[in-house]
């Protein structure tokens, strides 16, 4: 399994388990007020059901905006690993059933190391352009380089169409001095629709070997170097046409959002010192990240070196610039190893939640759940469940914990819960967590790089959304239409809004109630927007309801 060794943390415990003191401690940590520990597990999350099995070590899946019915899986390569195929797969929603040719076939992969198919997203107006993103590592012809880091962009024939074109347009490369600490997540912002890019420091360790900027590190040195960094690009346009392997546009200010900070404020003005792509820096492996759709908030994942493994938090409304902190510092603390470590640059952001390795001298028995080797970055909740919404889930590769992530408020301090208990499977004993991540629907799956992809199963609707999109609106009400007057063994696909297994008037009142509720508008920690007047479509239903229980008094 050397193939695993890509997500490792490059210190000496890459496959050595938890010591049986840890292994044997309680399921639920109970540090109550230190650290924002919970004392309970939270309502709404019932199990992970297998979704798809027999994959080639997925890495990622995604969606396509506008596609409910399909998920879209990014298999790592498979082959010499110096030329390797990736895959990009397509599991079919409404069937349960993998399309059994790939969508698209990537050749000449490198998957050494940390190598391979590692990000795909979908631009936001996949329906009318058809155009996608991969993220993969390459052979190059630069010296000294074991390969390099490209951002491709594809074509389908259309927005239904399950397999892709080969052919594809650089975007963005950049050579990498090592194997490892490639980052990994591309994906784009709900808010400005640019694509975010993270790349790692580029290897070794402590950010300190051959390649990397002696003095500072990669993810400290903002001139002339990608890595350690988070980058922000516009795709829709081209403003190097003479260079034909950078095929992107840079963010300047808007009247909608704000431009990149080390670039100008217009084309043609005083350029700040650094990177024109840079959004923000500090980072030593954002190896998994995403996006709350509701909020344009940015969650990152950052692997750490040996001692701590780190979230990091970007909000919605931010400007950019934001560094995180590493090589001087990981998670909340001076860098212990390499003498690397120092105080926090100034402006430098904490992570919201660090947690510990197993062999950490100053675990205690309560944090024997928090603990891990390998953070994989997540994605907040915003399914159909309207009790789960705002819920950070992350995990970490190597421990195989998965754990969620109440924000604080204004009210009520930050929570964080081991809740791996609460998620048993239906089938198998998955393990080697590579994503969590998001369909259409805002459902929430789990990708394993032993070659299965699991959702994670809830037990709530919002009444009256029907067809669990998570949002109530007149798709709902046809539903309801088609379902009216089903007398018994009704389910909530059918009308049934209260789970008296019929189809009556109580289910329309419960979908009014609700009607213009949706996962988009609840925002972090609030409740839903105030419900809208029905809709010319809902008057008529409810004309109709009227005339029938009418004619049924009669």
């Amino acid at each position: 399994m050397k193939f695993l060794s890509f997500l490792q943390p490059g210190c000496a415990l890459k496959n050595q388990p938890a010591p049986k003191w840890l292994q044997a401690a309680p399921l639920v940590a109970t540090l109550a007020g230190i650290g924002g520990l919970a004392t309970e597990a939270d309502a709404g999350i019932v199990g992970r059901k297998r979704v798809a099995t027999g994959l080639n070590a997925p890495m990622f899946a995604t969606f396509a905006p506008g596609d409910s019915t399909r998920l879209f899986i990014a298999e790592r390569g498979a082959g010499t690993a110096s030329n390797a195929t990736a895959a990009i797969r397509v599991l079919n929603l409404q069937t349960g059933l993998l399309e059994p040719t790939p969508y698209l076939s990537i050749p000449g992969i490198n998957t050494n190391g940390e190598g391979g198919l590692l990000g795909l997203a979908f631009h936001p107006d996949f329906q009318t352009n058809h155009k996608f993103y991969a993220y993969v590592t390459a052979n190059d012809s630069v010296a000294n380089t074991p390969f390099s880091s490209y951002i491709r962009e594809y074509t389908a024939p259309s927005a239904t169409s399950n397999t892709a074109n080969t052919a594809f347009t650089p975007i963005l490369n950049t050579t990498q001095p090592d194997t490892n600490h490639k980052g990994g997540f591309i994906g784009f912002s709900p808010n400005d629709g640019y694509l975010y890019v993270m790349f790692g420091d580029g290897g070794g360790s402590d950010d300190n070997d051959t390649g990397h900027t002696a003095g500072t590190g990669n993810a400290q040195d903002i001139t002339s170097n990608f890595l350690g960094k988070a980058l922000r690009i516009d795709v829709d346009r081209d403003d190097f046409p003479l260079d034909v392997d950078r095929n992107y546009g840079i963010p300047f200010d808007t009247a909608e959002s704000p431009g990149n900070p080390f670039a100008p404020d217009a084309p043609g003005g005083a350029n700040p010192t650094g990177d024109d792509e840079i959004w923000a820096y500090g980072l030593r492996n954002p190896f998994r990240a995403g996006f709350d759709r509701a909020t344009g908030d940015l969650w990152i994942g950052d692997v750490g070196q040996n001692t701590r493994e780190e979230i990091d938090f970007q909000p919605g409304n931010s400007v950019g610039g934001e560094n995180y902190g590493w090589r001087l510092r990981e998670g909340t603390i001076a860098t212990p190893s390499g003498g690397v470590g120092g105080a926090k640059p100034t402006g430098a952001i904490d992570p919201v939640w660090d947690y510990k390795r197993p062999d950490d001298p100053t675990l205690t028995p309560a944090e024997a759940n928090f603990v891990g080797t390998t953070v994989v970055g997540g994605v907040p909740y915003r399914g159909p469940d309207p009790e789960l919404q705002g819920l950070y889930f992350f995990a970490d590769y190597g421990s195989n914990r998965i754990w969620t992530l109440r924000p604080a408020t204004e009210t009520s301090p930050q929570v964080v819960e081991y809740v791996t208990p609460q998620l048993p499977t239906d089938v198998g004993t998955p393990s080697a967590i590579s994503s969590i991540v998001e369909d259409a629907n805002g459902n929430i799956y789990i990708t394993y790089l032993t070659g299965a992809v699991y959702q994670i199963v809830t037990d709530a609707l919002t009444p009256g959304d029907f067809n669990a999109d998570a949002k109530v609106d007149n798709a709902d009400l046809t539903a309801w239409k088609t379902g009216f007057g089903t007398a018994t063994g009704a389910k909530a696909a059918n009308g049934d809004a209260d789970g008296d297994a019929d189809v009556d008037g109580a289910d329309f009142m419960a979908w009014q109630r609700n009607f213009g509720w949706s996962a988009l508008n609840v925002g972090s920690g609030t409740p839903a927007a105030t419900v809208p007047e029905p809709t010319a479509a809902a008057l008529a239903g409810l004309a109709a309801l009227g005339l029938v229980l009418g004619r049924r008094r009669g």
